[in-house]
């Protein structure tokens, strides 16, 4: 009996470890084997909207890289919302973004005012201004969007590098104190030969979703909002659209239509 009574005692004490060693495993097993997406070759995040993820090195320049607060003005802001949303960039909280846009596209929520122009601004890292155009903005409220034009007399940004824009709605062209006015900068940075596979293969919802994941803010936006533009109506896209502001505590600002502003030649 005591020969049976070890044996059992043993049997237990032997698949109790291995029950203990194959539960320790359970979540290696987990994490080493992922759940399939749904549809391959897209990102994890498809089945919702685009979630901007900004490098951790970008965050941390908020401290180091000294940047100009935005001074806004009130003296032609209509007050007509009893919310009125002030002259906002689209862009992260701290006004630091990337892209890889050689002329990149940049967008700003326009309150409605009594200005009939806007101006914006862009200096190389030395500071020395590089661009600077005058934007007819006469009866307009929205979301407005304009690029850099690429021609010879505007320089390319280049990889590695820094700038700093600015865009001020003039309110009155005799005394400037009353201008509204945001600041920022955009850092020109190189793509990696894995985004750039993907972005071969991407259509352009999906490439919002690749800029946004990796940090590339400039181009996540302006890209969103051309295939908006493209279909206005397209309810996944403004899902999409609120989903990337949001993200960047901009949620307010997703409804606000996107408007056209005039064609304008760049200035000699």
């Amino acid at each position: 009996m005591k020969k049976i009574s070890n044996f059992r005692l043993n049997s237990i004490a032997f698949g109790a470890i291995l029950l203990i060693a194959a539960f320790n495993t359970l979540p290696f097993v987990s994490l080493a084997q992922p759940m399939p997406r749904e549809e391959p070759g897209k990102p994890l995040t498809q089945s919702g909207g685009p979630r901007f993820v900004q490098p951790s090195e970008d965050i941390d320049a908020e401290i180091t890289i000294p940047l100009a607060r935005p001074v806004r003005g009130g003296g032609c802001a209509i007050d007509s919302n009893p919310n009125p949303i002030n002259l906002t960039a689209l862009a992260p909280p701290n006004k630091l973004a990337r892209t890889a846009s050689d002329y990149p596209t940049f967008l700003f929520y326009l309150p409605q005012t009594r200005a009939k122009l806007a101006e914006f601004t862009l200096l190389d890292p030395s500071a020395k201004e590089i661009y600077k155009q005058t934007l007819p903005i006469s009866n307009l409220s929205g979301t407005i969007e304009f690029s850099i034009p690429a021609n010879k007399n505007v320089p390319p940004l280049e990889a590695g590098k820094t700038y700093r824009w600015s865009f001020t709605v003039i309110c009155d062209s005799q005394d400037r104190s009353g201008d509204l006015l945001e600041m920022g900068t955009v850092r020109r940075v190189e793509l990696s030969a894995d985004i750039r596979s993907q972005l071969e293969k991407a259509d352009p919802r999906q490439k919002s979703f690749i800029y946004a994941e990796n940090g590339i803010w400039q181009d996540a936006i302006s890209t969103l909002a051309a295939a908006r533009r493209a279909q206005p109506d397209d309810p996944t896209l403004k899902a999409d659209w609120e989903s990337l502001l949001d993200s960047v505590k901009l949620g307010k600002i997703a409804k606000e239509p996107i408007v056209q502003i005039e064609e304008f030649q760049p200035e000699p």
